[in-house]
């Protein structure tokens, strides 16, 4: 019979070694390129996560900073000696870091009388899978995100359509042609570091054009397509914002994770220890755990809870509003 009282740092040890062994890693690579997108290029500065005292510890806040410098009108040349009135400003916004989900699996001791299996390694396994979840789950809402806090076009795209704030094109105009029209839009949306936020639109033509980069009459496309940093999501694409392509400003948009509790597996009341667990996808990302003993229909069970405390936050540096950094494509098919 396994051992059914669970070591933290051989689970982490066994995450470890999961995660290097390339066969047992492909069950919990997460789908997750929308998310990671974001989390790579956010440049949002804040301060550590603020946790309440002792038992009043009910809420994470966090405080976000940026520099407001928005200038005043060209105007005439007058008196020397006039002092000007527009000051940049330190502006902060507090952020409530709110539970967005949570995810959660049980292990019970009479399964483990008979088994050869491992108690420590199946934990670690059935945490990393359930990690997994969580990680798309984030994926998924970041681009829930970008859909809601998409901005005006500035520029509309010849034979596109503007309605609401999606540009409307064929289907046939999604290959490195459009490269052009979409520099153009990042152009007169002032978009300082823009990259291609994609799931199904470009993917076939731009793999094919990754392809033919070595042909005398394949460079120019290549070119094309490397005008921008592109990330591709197709799985969360097509199940949350089926037919978009967004251009994004790098420093848009800003995941804020944080957790209660720490590395350190720590009993708060009797068979209830609590702890956070970095996920293997998502750098930077930490999921707090609840692990719970208890005698539960005629056995003894230890369940686990995952939760993710975070906020999605768009970068409040621009001065016009219009203008959130988020420019949406839409694919309407046809030729």
């Amino acid at each position: 019979m396994a051992a059914f009282n669970l070591s933290l740092p051989k689970v982490q040890i066994e995450v470890d070694r999961a995660w290097r062994d390339p066969i047992l890693k492909q069950a919990y690579v997460g789908k997750v390129g929308a998310a990671r997108a974001i989390l790579d290029r956010q440049t949002t500065t804040f301060a550590s996560p603020i946790q309440g005292t002792g038992k009043n510890a009910k809420n994470l806040t966090t405080t976000i900073y940026w520099p407001l410098s928005c200038p005043g009108d060209v105007v005439s040349c007058s008196d020397e000696c006039v002092v000007s009135t527009a000051e940049p400003t330190d502006n902060s916004q507090d952020v409530v870091l709110t539970c967005l989900a949570q995810i959660g699996f049980k292990e019970s001791m009479k399964r483990f009388r008979d088994s050869p299996l491992d108690f420590d390694r199946v934990v670690a396994t059935s945490l990393m899978a359930n990690m997994k979840v969580l990680d798309e789950y984030i994926a998924k809402q970041t681009i829930l995100f970008i859909e809601a806090n998409k901005g005006a076009h500035v520029y509309t795209i010849p034979g596109g359509t503007v309605t609401g704030d999606d540009m409307e094109l064929p289907g046939s105009a999604f290959n490195a042609d459009l490269m052009t029209q979409l520099m153009l839009s990042a152009e007169f949306s002032r978009l300082t570091s823009p990259f291609v936020l994609d799931g199904t639109n470009f993917y076939a033509d731009y793999k094919k054009v990754q392809a033919f980069v070595g042909n005398l009459d394949g460079k120019g496309n290549a070119q094309l397509y490397g005008d921008f940093p592109f990330e591709f999501d197709p799985i969360n694409m097509t199940s949350t914002a089926p037919g978009k392509t967004y251009l994004l400003n790098g420093s848009a948009v800003a995941f804020i994770s944080g957790n209660f509790w720490d590395l350190t597996r720590t009993e708060m009341a009797p068979g209830h220890f609590v702890y956070k667990i970095q996920s293997q996808n998502l750098p930077g990302i930490y999921y707090d755990v609840h692990e719970i003993q208890a005698c539960s229909s005629n056995d003894f069970v230890t369940s686990w809870q995952l939760r993710l405390y975070g906020s999605f936050e768009l970068n409040p540096l621009g001065c016009d509003t219009d203008n959130t950094g988020i420019l949406a494509f839409e694919n309407m098919g046809g030729i």
